[in-house]
């Protein structure tokens, strides 16, 4: 993510420099704190989001309210409403929860095209207004795909001049996906053989040419679907040693291929091999 650092550490800078110049008395470049986020799911946008509110809180660019700064996520369905005026006054509290910190609203472009009572113009209407109004209070920040968010600020002429921060997330490359499964194991107290690594490597590579390919979130349910996998695998030992239980290993990942068993088969075969395994332990017990 280093382009994303960048960025953001040139915003965060010019921020705090701006604000610094206006104290000495000194004229200032006029400048928003909100920003677009743009890129696929699972690359890392959320995360960014609850950071860079912390690091404003940190650096005095934004007014404290509270110890810790709040973090409000909003999507579509938080805030639309049957009731004709609901829909405004939701998205109003939402920004009410968020000050002193971030109001994060993930695919912005969901609360276009409500027809019913113009809820749209409304509520885009009544996100212009409090950017507005509540200034220095609150960092904004709205996310979504590329061409969607493009749409999204065309919608209203006031949205544009107040999202002048546009950051992009890439996706990730399969390096850096090993390395976030790195990570995610480790948190579980799980490590990677290296035939493992070789195999997930190649199960990345694949899942990447998908057009819902979830860059981090995909990584996860791979160590997850490996993690239930392995224990399974685990089981089925008489005896199993700690470093079996740490380890991760290439029966743990499923490879596709054309010509793979169905799950129900896949079922079948491991619990025909538990039963056995379970009658041997008993014919050893009835030995002794």
């Amino acid at each position: 993510m280093s382009s994303v650092k960048s960025q953001v550490e040139q915003m965060t800078q010019f921020a705090r420099i701006s604000k610094l110049r206006e104290r000495n008395g000194l004229k200032a470049e006029p400048h928003s704190n909100h920003m677009v986020f743009t890129g696929n799911p699972g690359t890392g946008k959320t995360t960014a989001a609850r950071l860079i509110g912390q690091a404003f809180a940190a650096l005095g660019l934004l007014k404290a309210y509270a110890d810790n700064p709040p973090f409000v996520e909003v999507h579509h369905a938080d805030v639309e409403s049957e009731f004709v005026g609901l829909a405004e006054k939701n998205i109003k509290e939402k920004f009410q929860e968020a000050k002193g910190g971030v109001l994060f609203i993930d695919e912005a472009y969901t609360f276009l095209g409500t027809s019913a009572h113009k809820s749209s113009e409304k509520v885009v209407g009544a996100i212009v207004q409090m950017l507005e109004d509540m200034g220095d209070s609150v960092v904004v920040i709205v996310a979504g795909y590329p061409e969607e968010m493009e749409e999204f600020l065309d919608y209203n002429p006031g949205l544009r001049s107040r999202f002048s921060n546009v950051i992009h997330f890439p996706d990730y490359d399969t390096k850096d996906l090993i390395r976030i499964a790195e990570y995610m194991c480790s948190k579980r107290d799980y490590e990677m053989t290296n035939e493992f690594r070789e195999r997930l490597s190649q199960q990345l590579k694949q899942e990447k040419l998908h057009p819902n390919f979830g860059n981090a979130r995909t990584v996860r349910n791979l160590i997850e679907q490996a993690i239930k996998r392995q224990s399974v695998r685990v089981s089925c030992l008489s005896n199993p040693r700690r470093r079996d239980l740490i380890l991760l290993t290439g029966e743990d990942i499923q490879l596709e291929k054309k010509n793979t068993p169905n799950e129900k088969m896949v079922l079948t075969k491991t619990l025909q091999r538990i039963q056995d395994r379970l009658q041997e332990i008993e014919f050893e017990n009835l030995l002794t």
